[in-house]
């Protein structure tokens, strides 16, 4: 027989649960009970998150927790393995509940700022393109580079879409209130990966870097808008990286 530890209680509105350590406790209290009262408490506040506007649904899964914490930490004869089985089960349920609503939201989320971010600049660039194939010029402005780099940056906005799309098959518990590790909303995600992309514009222009992928080569971006397109789509399916892979090629320059 295991001795629970703890005294577990709900506070009084229900909406915390209460450890205390027993007076009869052990001097050593055993880590699996220890490791059970902090899971329950990263839990409850992982919960409390989720539906901190559907009362029903955090009672219900708030009453779960409070008496597997019980099973596991109060009495003669604790069972912490059950109440740790337990808590996965709920984990589990609401992972199967809510991971496929909010990734979905967050996609659609993503995709709309995307599109609000990308399309406009899109068609600015088609529109310089076009106006280049007529001959119309603008003083020294280079408008091939300048067309091209929209473009670059429309292809960006896609690629932040699709990684997220393809990277983030499946949510887990912990990703449920936390979906993206850096914390960046999808505005500024796709803004700062999208400056990024400009500036490795700036350094395919100037061949400072040089990428080549079959027939796709980063030497035609100033005279393709397709080839500017696809580099943007793949540095946005890279947004991960890019951003210390740019740290390292421009230390490289300054070491030479």
């Amino acid at each position: 027989m295991v001795k629970g530890n703890y005294i577990v209680t709900a506070n009084a509105e229900k909406d915390d649960i209460v450890f205390h350590i027993s007076p009869i406790a052990d001097q050593d209290i055993p880590l699996e009970q220890q490791d059970l009262l902090f899971d329950v408490e990263s839990t409850l506040e992982i919960i409390r998150n989720l539906y901190k506007n559907d009362n029903r649904s955090f009672a219900n899964y708030f009453d779960q927790l409070l008496k597997l914490s019980q099973v596991g930490l109060v009495g003669e004869n604790v069972q912490p393995q059950l109440a740790k089985r337990a808590l996965e089960q709920v984990k589990n349920e609401i992972t199967n509940r809510e991971s496929g609503k909010i990734k979905n939201r967050y996609l659609k989320e993503l995709g709309r700022k995307a599109l609000i971010f990308g399309m406009p600049v899109l068609i600015a660039g088609a529109f310089l393109n076009y106006l280049k194939c007529k001959g119309i010029a603008f003083g020294c402005l280079n408008c091939s580079e300048f067309a091209n780099l929209l473009i670059l940056w429309s292809g960006t906005m896609v690629g932040v879409w699709l990684s997220f799309a393809i990277t983030r098959t499946i949510l887990g518990f912990n990703d449920l209130t936390i979906i993206e590790k850096d914390r960046l909303e999808p505005s500024l995600r796709l803004i700062f990966t999208g400056s990024l992309a400009i500036i490795f514009g700036l350094l395919f222009i100037k061949k400072v870097i040089v990428i080549n992928l079959g027939d796709l080569s980063s030497a035609h971006i100033i005279d393709d808008p397709i080839t500017s397109f696809l580099l943007g789509v793949i540095l946005g399916l890279n947004e991960k990286i890019i951003g210390s892979t740019l740290t390292k090629k421009t230390a490289a320059l300054f070491e030479k």
